[in-house]
């Protein structure tokens, strides 16, 4: 009984974390991720039962230990470390 690994040709997920690992090393105190809301619909689904998956701890949606912001006047493949 092996595992089986989910291997897609996008490279959506790897591309999302490094974007993320980017910002925090550009950003001195991060504070949040802002995010178009249809990219973040997709990190939800490509994330889903994920360690690094977006969290929804009390009232507030945290990805990578930051709150999230959802801003639909960005771009659509909008992602950012603030």
């Amino acid at each position: 009984m092996g595992k089986t690994y989910e291997v897609t040709t996008d490279f959506f997920r790897e591309k999302v974390i490094g974007a993320i690992f980017f910002g925090f090393r550009t950003i001195q105190t991060p504070t949040s991720v802002t995010v178009h809301p249809e990219l973040m619909t997709r990190i939800r689904h490509e994330f889903k039962n994920k360690v690094v998956g977006p969290k929804n701890i009390g009232d507030a949606e945290m990805f990578f230990g930051l709150p999230v912001i959802e801003d639909p006047t960005k771009e659509k493949d909008y992602i950012a470390v603030q």
